[in-house]
């Protein structure tokens, strides 16, 4: 059974989807440069301005596509158009399902998804979404997913946890 959490998820990849057919080719160009402008811009801040350098990098991005005339046709603009949406509505949901808040546990040397801290509406949200938990593990299990999501850009940087972890 869905969640709030993951009909939240869905509709914002469907609405990313719609959007990328809707912009056309040039969205799908565009997104990669989106990404490798809000990777340069988180780089060298700390978490705190990252929220600032992806506005940056968005209105930069929604400038530079303004001005690409990109036309290949109606039906591969769509196309293309639909696959960049597609592909960051994607990578929205799974922020969205992965970006809640977790709890380091040095007893157990597990992280605890969603943090006990959180309300109780948003830990039975996360608990009964058949999305959620597993993604949550693919991301701490695979290296890359785990320094792009949860780490952030620079792996040397030390996190909250490991102010936490006895030395």
């Amino acid at each position: 059974m869905l969640t709030w959490l993951d009909v939240l998820a869905l509709f914002t990849a469907a609405a990313a989807t719609a959007v990328g057919v809707k912009k056309g080719g040039a969205f799908f160009v565009v997104f990669p440069l989106a990404l490798g402008l809000f990777w340069l811009a988180i780089s060298p801040l700390p978490p705190l301005f990252w929220p600032a350098a992806a506005l940056i990098a968005g209105i930069l991005t929604a400038q530079i596509a303004g001005r690409i005339d990109f036309y290949l046709g109606e039906f591969w603009d769509a196309l293309l158009g639909g696959l960049g949406g597609f592909f960051w509505g994607v990578l929205l949901a799974i922020a969205l399902w992965t970006g809640l808040p977790s709890e380091y546990s040095v007893a157990t040397g597990a992280y605890r998804y969603p943090s006990p801290r959180l309300p109780l509406v948003v830990q039975e949200a996360v608990a009964k979404s058949p999305f959620a938990l597993p993604l949550f593990d693919l991301v701490q299990r695979e290296p890359l997913l785990r320094r792009l999501m949860l780490e952030g850009p620079h792996p040397k940087r030390p996190t909250l946890e490991a102010e936490y972890l006895p030395r």
